[in-house]
């Protein structure tokens, strides 16, 4: 039997392969060009958050608004997050305090003592009862300066998770004198915000919530390393006003956008209004140094290392704001050292075992 060939298969005709059909180069670009303008929304709508937030806390320092420290502390975090928290939630949970704090005072006999309120606000934040259901507020050492999360900083943080740090728990303690009414101001150290208000006698008292205490000035200035020079021109451990207190939130406000967006004028804006009215505030100043700096170095670069007009003004400008940061006292203490001293702090407590005040204050 004669063996017979095989039919052969038949090919398929393919594309020429000499590159993409107009038609794929279009789609491309359509497709690029949409993501580009999406994105370039999405930032634009990011930026607006912090443009509200900024005119909203000026509004405020310039007396054209009622100044508000919950309302602007609500600003800044509203404008990380754009514009996605809601304020009356966060208006709601403040409430929900204040109604316990009053039934506090109520049931323990202080509500016309004279630090009764400041008592209250302790108490619900640093002892576990049944006023904030058995559950105190902690500090939080997992990344405790927002440097991975800046939402670590944050009051609406602070009372969705029960943990804050030196930012939040003294800006929750603010927030709750201011709605009680009670005599309560922020103070600075390097690093750090604590609290100050008067006792009975008048005299100044320190809370320290990271620890739960209430530390002399002495300890506050060596536990932290305060110069005689920073205490002398009033830039650490003096109460803050309402005003200085809002003027800082700025701050607050213009690092919440570096994270974001890194330096550029609006966040020179943010300082620059800090500055003018809280000019003790020195971290403003470092913040301001710190993105002349980097402009310095932008210029130079750009310029082939070759100075020039603009950046012998800039060297000038860096060097008149360095001056000005020395003469204010201010000596650094590295991130490190401030996130040991924290751990230290809170060993310390733990050891000690003294965070437990008495059931009433005392007269």
């Amino acid at each position: 039997m004669q063996a017979t060939r095989a039919r052969p298969t038949p090919k398929l005709a393919k594309e020429p392969q000499d590159g993409p059909t107009i038609m794929t180069v279009t789609k491309k670009i359509f497709f690029t060009t949409t993501l580009i303008l999406f994105l370039t929304d999405i930032l634009a709508q990011d930026k607006a958050s912090y443009d509200f937030a900024f005119h909203e806390i000026t509004k405020m320092l310039k007396g054209e608004e009622k100044l508000d420290f919950k309302r602007a502390v609500f600003l800044t975090e509203n404008a990380f997050t754009s514009n996605k928290t809601d304020y009356q939630e966060f208006c709601q949970k403040i409430d929900n305090i204040e109604t316990q704090l009053n039934l506090f005072m109520r049931d323990k006999g202080i509500t016309i003592h004279p630090i009764g309120k400041q008592f209250a606000i302790f108490n619900y934040m640093m002892e576990p009862s049944k006023y904030n259901d058995n559950v105190r507020l902690t500090y939080d050492f997992d990344d405790l300066t927002g440097r991975k999360d800046w939402t670590k900083q944050f009051v609406s943080k602070l009372l969705r998770t029960k943990k804050g740090n030196c930012h939040s728990l003294p800006y929750l303690y603010k927030i709750l004198s201011e709605e009680l009414g009670a005599e309560a101001y922020l103070a600075l150290a390097p690093n750090h915000l604590y609290i100050k208000h008067k006792d009975p006698k008048g005299l100044w008292a320190n809370v320290e919530l990271t620890n739960s205490s209430f530390p002399r000035d002495g300890w506050v200035i060596s536990s932290l390393s305060i110069t005689t020079e920073a205490i002398k021109n009033e830039i650490y451990m003096e109460p803050l006003s309402l005003k200085e207190s809002i003027a800082m939130t700025l701050t607050d406000l213009a690092l919440g956008y570096k994270f974001h967006f890194g330096h550029d004028a609006f966040t020179m804006k943010c300082l620059e209004t800090t500055i003018v009215y809280f000019p003790n505030y020195v971290n403003a100043h470092m913040i301001k140094s710190e993105i002349l700096g980097e402009n310095y170095k932008k210029s130079i670069a750009a310029n082939n290392n070759k100075p020039n007009k603009e950046i012998f003004q800039l060297e000038k400008e860096i060097a008149g704001l360095y001056n000005k940061i020395d003469s204010m006292g201010y000596k650094e203490m590295p991130r490190e050292q401030y996130e040991q001293w924290v751990k230290d702090v809170e060993t310390m407590r733990e050891k000690q075992n003294q965070n437990t005040p008495s059931n009433k204050p005392k007269n």
